[in-house]
């Protein structure tokens, strides 16, 4: 399998200490990683550089085959759909939301280059993909939060990436619109893309995501295949509190005790 993601002894180091702590991981073409910690475990952080928005401190990061620094990182990021809460926030809520799509070409929060009749036509076709086509000439702020959802996957989606990546792309939704978005991601990723989904919920990972990684501290606590990673006592000891698991549909749902 070709490589797409290789980290090599990666650490991010801050005033306050490391975040991340002697990373290493590869992620290979058509893989499905989970990757899962509590809160403040780095799993935003691992995102950023893995997407190229963030230089490690220490150790070497491979993106495509290309060591990240030796080439074009914008060359690198058009190969990259990202998705995450804070991109969700930082558009202007009177944006259209076939221009927020259409935004995706460029890595930016709004529109500084002409859009060509192409563009326009691929988000269209990533709305449609995402059943969200009727809300193109929308204002981005009067959709519902589950809807902004939607449009920055379409984003992300909209240049046809090589690797998707989706940071806790369920929170905040209420029950019926988290189950309805992970439909939306189960197409995706049993579409052949490679795709790393980030949570802190175990039973978001959907049976079509055959690896995972568990974080904590800042470091991999553990990492492979998705039946060896997704039992009770390695999730117990990486996310910190106590429960055990039932399985429904491919799923893994935890109760507490």
């Amino acid at each position: 399998m070709d490589i797409i993601v290789r980290l090599n002894r990666v650490s991010v180091i801050r005033a306050n200490g490391p975040i991340l702590k002697n990373i290493n991981w590869t992620v290979r073409r058509g893989e499905k990683w989970a990757v899962l910690g509590a809160n403040g475990s780095g799993k935003s952080f691992l995102l950023n550089v893995v997407s190229s928005g963030l230089f490690p401190s220490e150790g070497s990061v491979e993106l495509f085959g290309a060591r990240l620094g030796e080439r074009d990182v914008w060359e690198i990021r058009s190969r990259i759909g990202m998705v995450s809460d804070l991109l969700q926030k930082a558009y202007d809520e009177r944006t259209i939301v076939e221009d927020v799509i259409c935004s995706g070409f460029f890595w930016s929060i709004g529109i500084y280059r002409e859009i060509s009749g192409g563009m326009r036509r691929a988000a269209r076709s990533a709305a449609e993909g995402l059943s969200i086509g009727h809300l193109l000439s929308r204002r981005y702020g009067a959709l519902s939060h589950g809807e902004q959802k939607r449009v920055i996957i379409a984003r992300a989606l909209v240049n046809d990436p090589e690797l998707l990546v989706l940071d806790e792309p369920a929170g905040g939704l209420d029950f019926p619109a988290r189950e309805e978005l992970l439909a939306s991601v189960d197409r995706l990723a049993r579409s052949g893309r490679t795709v790393i989904y980030v949570t802190h919920h175990v039973e978001e990972i959907l049976p079509s995501f055959n690896r995972a990684l568990l974080m904590k501290n800042g470091a991999v606590h553990s990492s492979g295949d998705r039946g060896d990673v997704l039992n009770e006592r390695l999730l117990n000891e990486a996310l910190g509190y106590r429960f055990t698991l039932v399985e429904k549909d491919g799923r893994l749902w935890p109760r507490h005790y």
